[in-house]
């Protein structure tokens, strides 16, 4: 009652509203001076906000924070103000609360969140400083109202806290309190606000707190602690996300060290491994539901630094590579009590670390493993070292450990074929190494035979070939040794030539030997036929396309059976009852074999697979089918995954899935080169100096002829090559006129493809071509006019600059004359005075006046000559630029008209020719029209006398019908007879039914 005496009694005339009751509590906040009276009014407050949270808002937000910035000394005051505050944004409705709930409930808190943040005195810097206060409530609950202001205002609150000098700092000397609950809010604060901030994440990493973090884990118990640790990771990797200088100071800073230690479940465990070797068999260990998580945030931290295409990558992987990280990992993987989710992440952060990295890929083959088997039946078997990389292939391929789920085992077989693949990608080594192992099933009993005792090649092998009972136990087994042998095939001309020398098949039993890749057809169409999984199939198919890209021996080998071919194209053909999927890797296989069939030695040549390609199939068919499976959702989907990721991280089998990354790659590779080389004839192909480089693959398909073509597309109708824009008589033309072509004699009966509506087309567009030509012609003189004339006032011009120059030389040349006077006459004197003259001065002046005249004559020549040489210089180069001009306008001029006029000429003259050739056709197709209409007769005739053999038989059958239906009634009356007395004797048909 005191606190109603306080404030004013309250009778029954007096009730006070709870809106009138927080306003004078807030006015007594406001207004007190005495301490006692604020944390009275305060405390009275923090309660009424837990049910009346809009109205003591409203009322009273301003005098608390008015509380907290004025008196920061009183502890009990400062707790009552902040946990009130807390109350006020706290994103759900406060417990027992009955008012203001749902949605409202939330835009409310949500606006007290911001007017605190927009506060004019910088509230958050004072909330900063209250981290520093010793006492434990007031530290406490200012983590909680920093943390329940961020979860509204997130990204305004952290732009206040970096412009606050000592902000970070002081979030991160959270992670160092003795006090467990503060410390863990603090690891939840720094959590949410270093999530997708980069400046502070770059603070809080230098602030030291890789080591504090990796402290708190190791002091909780390490991967096999609480959920505290499992924050602690949460916010290790929230720092190194996406920061590459963060990345890089954990690496110096000797982060990576000590991520070694993390994967360890087993003290007993801390050394093994570092001399290469690794021990699995050690006690089960109980994996809890919070281990894995905590597990799988350090899995995905290693991952998170070794991240494909970052600069820092190789370095990473060098310095996990030294710190022992990869024996760990595989005891992880082996780990067959662990959960599959853990287990997978393990194996795929050991592709991580050897992928594109020659040393980590070599400590990788050298490493020896002693497993204990996973299945019990197995457990009799005795262990021995084997490579590491047979165990992972034996995960990826192998028997499913017996009580495991086939949705749970999936992404470890998964995670095991991508760790392969970034074995031997780029490393053609190891790709020789694994061909070496792959031997055939020794005798009927290997399907029975421990997997322990198998090489790794002779098990994928021996899964491939006994597909139907791998198959019907996990079909996923089946199609990961597809992908294996695929992958290390794959781009390696050697490694394809050992597997042909793979046989099927014991001599010494009287058994024929049969090449691996032939068996393989052999499955594939067994597969077909006995409605096996479309995987299986798929599987089969895609493994021989990438065994014959580039490998006209392997194509070789596969024509050697003849069964093949046919397979395909029923397979290609099929209308009904065939997988989409099935049917489009068939055509797309059939499609290689046509192209890579250039071996000097082979059983069945591209010339006699053309007619199999263009008549039984039809190329338009084939790309159409090709095409069809390029577009369908399953391959778009597999196209559109990461290299070697079939599935999710955390389990589950991916229904889409389909075809694996090695098809996929390659048929996006060699598509175009595909489409132009099936368009092309045998002998064309090989005459197209193109075909080489449509073997590996182009960026453009050669078919089109449009703008677009890319380069390499053959477009020149040169002698050997054809010309992919003319008409579709273009090719006959040109095959015709090549060197080494067919003779007409020899060669095969043209079919009757071309109707005369295409003929009477070309006539038309050869008429229309002539008619375009002459308006050509006319435009081409119009053009020579204009051109022509435009340098007419040039040329005059010029013709002046020509007559002063004749001019100035006509001069010269008088110059000269007199100078040349002048020189004879002087020479006239000097012949008659032999003496010099002595003693007439006459005589002497004479001959001085002269001098200086020939001498001043010399000068003035001298002088005109060199400034005519320099004017005659000046009107040359005039007139010789003005010629240029003159002479280039009229050779564009000429060169235009030429050039149109050779385009039209050239063709006219191909238009001519595919008329010739399509007369020379026609009159051979109306010959064989006139031999076919014969036939035609004769199948009428022919036609005629079923029809009128099929009409005698019905009547035939009519007639019988009739004659049984007349001998029941006979019975019927010689029965009927009998009744009355009539003595009808029997007949056998009377016998028979008395029997």
């Amino acid at each position: 009652m005191d606190f109603f005496k306080r404030y004013g009694s309250i009778g029954p005339s007096q009730q006070q509203s709870p809106s009138e009751t927080i306003q004078r509590l807030a006015d007594r906040v406001e207004t007190s001076t005495l301490l006692e009276d604020k944390r009275a009014a305060v405390l009275s407050l923090k309660g009424l906000s837990r049910e009346y949270r809009k109205e003591t808002g409203e009322a009273a937000l301003g005098a608390l924070l008015k509380v907290l910035k004025e008196n920061s000394e009183d502890q009990n005051l400062l707790k009552a103000v902040l946990e009130t505050l807390t109350n006020l944004c706290a994103r759900d409705s406060p417990r027992g609360g009955t008012s203001n709930v749902g949605a409202a409930a939330g835009d409310i808190a949500a606006q007290f969140s911001q007017t605190i943040l927009d506060d004019g005195d910088d509230i958050i810097s004072t909330l900063l400083e209250l981290l520093g206060d010793a006492d434990f409530y007031v530290r406490y609950y200012t983590v909680q109202l920093l943390g329940t202001l961020h979860m509204h205002a997130g990204e305004d609150l952290q732009k206040r806290v970096l412009v606050s000098p000592t902000g970070v700092g002081r979030l991160v000397d959270l992670l160092s309190d003795q006090r467990d609950i503060i410390r863990n809010e603090g690891i939840q604060l720094l959590i949410a606000m270093t999530e997708t901030n980069a400046d502070i994440q770059k603070i809080v990493a230098f602030e030291n707190a890789f080591d504090r973090l990796l402290g708190i884990v190791d002091e909780e118990g390490g991967v096999r602690g609480n959920i505290v640790v499992q924050d602690c990771l949460q916010l290790l990797h929230n720092l190194l996300n996406y920061n590459v200088s963060n990345q890089n100071f954990f690496r110096e800073t000797s982060g990576i060290q000590r991520l070694p230690n993390l994967l360890i479940t087993d003290p007993s465990q801390t050394a093994a491994g570092r001399n290469g070797t690794a021990d699995v068999e050690s006690d089960e260990i109980e994996w809890t539901v919070q281990h894995a998580r905590n597990m799988l945030v350090v899995l995905d931290v290693i991952r998170m630094l070794i991240q494909s295409g970052n600069t820092n990558t190789a370095s990473n992987q060098t310095a996990m590579q030294q710190c022992g990280i990869i024996p760990p990992l595989l005891q992880l993987a082996l780990a067959y009590e662990a959960p599959s989710s853990v287990r997978s992440q393990a194996l795929y952060a050991i592709g991580d670390i050897i992928r594109s990295h020659e040393a980590n890929q070599n400590l990788f083959q050298r490493i020896l493993i002693t497993a204990a088997p996973e299945d019990e039946t197995e457990a009799d078997a005795k262990p021995i070292p084997e490579p590491a990389i047979v165990i992972v292939i034996r995960l990826a391929v192998g028997k499913r450990p017996q009580g495991v789920a086939e949705n749970e085992y999936y992404i470890v077989r998964a995670a095991a074929a991508y760790l392969v693949q970034t074995y031997v990608g780029g490393n053609p080594d190891a790709q020789l190494a694994l061909a070496a192992t792959l031997t055939p099933p020794g005798d009927a009993d290997t399907a029975t035979e421990p997997e322990q005792h198998q090489s790794a090649g002779s098990l994928i092998v021996s899964v491939l070939l006994d597909w139907r009972e791998t198959g019907t136990e996990d079909v996923w087994r089946v199609w990961y040794a597809s992908l294996l042998l695929s992958t290390i095939l794959r781009d390696h001309v050697e490694c394809k030539e050992q597997a042909l020398k793979i046989t099927i098949g014991d001599s010494s039993k009287g058994e024929e030997p049969f090449p691996l890749l032939n068996e393989l057809m052999s499955q594939a169409r067994q597969a077909a036929q006995s409605g096996a999984s479309t995987r299986i199939s798929l599987a089969m198919f895609t493994l021989v396309c990438v065994w014959l890209v580039d490998s006209p021996a392997s194509v070789a080998t596969l024509l050697d059976e003849s069964s093949n071919v046919s397979f395909l194209v029923e397979q290609i053909n099929g209308s009904s009852g065939v997988n989409v999927q099935v049917q489009g890797v068939a055509a797309f296989l059939f499609g290689l074999v046509y192209q890579f069939d250039v071996a000097a030695e082979t059983p069945m040549t591209r010339e006699q697979l053309y007619p199999i390609l263009s008549k039984r199939v039809g190329t338009d068919q084939l790309l159409v089918r090709v095409q069809r499976l390029r577009d369908s959702r399953e391959f778009q989907y597999a196209a559109g995954l990461a290299s070697g990721t079939h599935s999710n991280a955390y389990g589950g089998i991916p229904n889409e899935v389909f075809f694996d990354n090695v098809f996929t790659d390659l048929f996006k590779k060699h598509y175009e080169g595909f489409r132009a080389a099936v368009r092309l004839g045998p002998s064309e192909a090989l005459a197209n100096p193109n075909y080489a480089y449509l073997q590996g693959g182009m960026a453009g398909y050669a078919g089109s002829a449009g703008s677009g073509s890319a380069p390499g597309t053959p477009s020149l109708a040169a002698a050997g090559t054809i010309s992919r824009a003319a008409s579709p008589a273009a090719p006959l033309a040109a095959s015709a006129s090549a060197p080494g072509a067919m003779p007409a004699s020899s060669a095969q009966p043209l079919e009757p493809t071309v109707p005369k509506s295409e003929f009477d087309a070309l006539n038309a567009r050869f008429v229309e071509q002539s008619e375009h030509i002459e308006v050509l012609k006319q435009e081409l003189e119009a053009a020579k006019t204009v051109l022509l004339a435009e340098p007419a006032a040039d040329v005059e011009q010029l013709a002046q600059e020509r007559e002063q120059r004749a001019q100035a030389e006509a001069q010269r040349d008088a110059n000269a004359a007199e100078v040349a006077s002048l020189r004879s006459e002087l020479d006239q004197l000097r012949q008659t005075q032999t003496q010099p003259p002595t003693g007439d001065p006459a005589d002497v002046a004479r001959l001085g006046e002269l001098e200086s005249q020939l001498s001043a004559l010399k000068l003035q020549s001298e002088t005109d000559a060199a400034s005519w040489n320099t004017q005659r210089d000046e009107l040359q180069k005039k007139l010789a630029n003005a010629e240029k001009q003159v002479v280039k306008a009229a050779a564009a001029a000429r060169n235009t008209g030429k050039k149109k006029e050779q385009q039209q000429t050239a063709a006219v003259d191909a238009l001519k020719g595919e008329i010739k050739v399509k007369d020379d056709r026609i009159s051979l197709l109306t010959a064989q029209v006139d031999e076919l209409n014969e036939k035609l007769k004769n199948a009428g005739e022919v036609d005629e006398l079923k029809s009128k053999l099929a009409g005698l038989e019905k009547e035939q059958e009519d007639l019988l019908v009739y004659l049984a239906d007349q001998d029941q009634q006979a019975k019927e009356y010689r029965a009927m007879l009998r009744k009355h007395g009539e003595d009808i004797p029997l007949s056998d048909d009377d016998d028979d039914e008395d029997e």
